[in-house]
């Protein structure tokens, strides 16, 4: 999940994407190639997942083995920076050369499915509903760009985040420090 943090980065490119100007792509640029590199880069991405999970849970009761923890979490993190990568590249050339294509719609619901999973994640155990804004905005900015409504989880993600934003949640209070008892004398 810190990795998850760390490449949040790709919501900033992705809205140049879907608002900036048009990048003219490559001559002979093969939309459909690119897209199968995405579609790769996105299988890899859940293999390192489920395999990150399974290194998480340990195995017949027992804790998780600590470097084929950090491994797995190694893994997972490469894939996930590796399918960003590859999905803002082609989204940067789709959204705005071939909106209509269904490469690219679908594109677009896998940067959507990112967004809303990474915002939940700040929502959660990060606490940063200012981030989870940031992340919701950008994929909302796309389908604004394209005349398209917000998928459901979208929406619907955005306003959770935006009333968290709002009144985030109060500390707990054990995690407060307590006043010192004055003495009295």
């Amino acid at each position: 999940m810190r990795g998850m943090l760390q490449n949040l980065a790709v919501a900033g490119a992705l809205a140049l994407a879907c608002c900036g100007p048009q990048s003219g792509g490559r001559p002979g640029q093969d939309l459909a190639a690119q897209f199968a590199s995405v579609r790769l880069a996105r299988a890899e991405l859940l293999a390192a997942r489920a395999t990150l999970e399974r290194a998480q849970a340990g195995s017949g009761g027992a804790p998780p083995d600590a470097g084929a923890l950090h491994r797995a979490q190694a893994a997972f993190e490469a894939a996930y920076a590796r399918e960003q990568k590859l999905l803002a590249a082609f989204l940067n050339v789709a959204l705005n050369e071939h909106p209509d294509r269904p490469e690219t719609r679908e594109a677009l619901a896998m940067y959507t499915e990112s967004a809303v999973e990474n915002a939940r994640y700040l929502l959660g155990p990060a606490g940063d509903g200012r981030r989870a804004v940031e992340v919701l905005e950008a994929a909302e900015r796309c389908y604004r760009a394209l005349g398209l409504p917000a998928p459901d989880a979208l929406a619907n993600t955005l306003a959770q985040a935006r009333r968290f934003q709002a009144a985030p949640p109060a500390p707990s209070p054990a995690g407060e420090p307590r006043a010192k008892a004055r003495s009295r004398r």
